[in-house]
């Protein structure tokens, strides 16, 4: 799991003045993108942020 803020460290360096909600905008560009079936492997953690799912097999 990672959360927001570990997100835009790794991504856009500590230096990053933004809004963290730029990660929401990026991970729906992901999901279109990788979620073609379901269960989804971009899965949310309310509260904290983002985790993936192991694809089946």
């Amino acid at each position: 799991m990672l959360s927001k803020d570990q997100i835009v460290d790794h991504v856009w360096n500590y230096d990053f003045d933004g809004d963290t909600n730029i990660v929401e905008t990026y991970i729906s560009y992901l999901r279109k993108k990788v979620d073609i079936e379901r269960p989804a492997l971009v899965q949310t953690v309310r509260g904290f942020g983002y985790s993936l799912r192991l694809p089946r097999s």
